[in-house]
């Protein structure tokens, strides 16, 4: 699990741009240069000083449950951003380091999934709503398969996804591949999906996969004059 995370962050931090609004109180040691004046700066992560505790107090807060490599991930940095790719993954600000853990908890809708024990934890790239962890059953350190729900369902399991991950650490790998080959297609880096997570984006959500798959490569040809 280490060597996945420790991978994922290697990828994330070449492919994610070093430019951010100015935090106010944003530790020294994290920024990389002095603020522009339209408050830019670059940033660097630096390591996370959060304890499973700090976690625990938010499970119980909202009655979820994470799974272990979701805590192993987040508190390793302290990082100002978390869009990569096809999701939006909560970054870990030093002064809020859980805020936005929080955010994807303390909504309505989630407080519907949540019922239902599905725990949201990331947005989406297309708007279509939140990533959520399906913890309807039980699993060895709570690594749970993801799905999507579809905000337009208000809460109605209708606006349930397939299986598209079989686990965090299986996404965190897809994630790598797709910012380590930031040069191709998006309908290429999806294909490896399927091969990378066959129990998850390879089995249940291979149709899902398919399909996005279809529309990226006939967007990519509109664009590049392919018939």
């Amino acid at each position: 699990m280490k060597d996945i995370i420790n991978s994922f962050f290697d990828a994330f931090f070449s492919f994610t741009s070093p430019d951010a609004v100015y935090v106010e109180n944003t530790p020294q040691n994290m920024m990389n240069s002095d603020v522009d004046s339209e408050g830019w700066y670059k940033w660097k992560p630096v390591e996370g000083t959060l304890s499973y505790e700090d976690y625990n107090k938010v499970e119980k807060r909202f009655n979820v449950k994470f799974p272990k490599s979701f805590i192993e991930w987040h508190k390793k940095y302290f990082f100002l951003r978390g869009g990569c790719s096809i999701i939006s993954l909560p970054p870990s600000y030093p002064t809020q380091a859980l805020q936005r853990v929080i955010d994807n908890l303390d909504n309505d809708l989630s407080e519907e999934l949540i019922a239902q024990k599905l725990y949201p934890f990331a947005t989406d790239d297309n708007d279509i709503g939140f990533f959520v962890f399906d913890a309807r059953e039980d699993k060895t350190d709570n690594e749970y398969p993801i799905r999507l729900y579809d905000h337009e369902y208000g809460g109605d399991l209708d606006g349930l996804s397939e299986i598209l991950f079989s686990s965090f650490t299986k996404l965190l790998e897809c994630l790598t591949y797709a910012m380590e080959n930031d040069s191709l297609p998006m309908h290429e880096k999806l294909a490896e999906f399927i091969r990378i997570d066959p129990e998850g984006a390879g089995k249940d959500g291979i149709d899902f996969w398919l399909e996005r798959i279809a529309v990226e490569k006939e967007s990519f040809e509109d664009q590049n004059g392919i018939n």
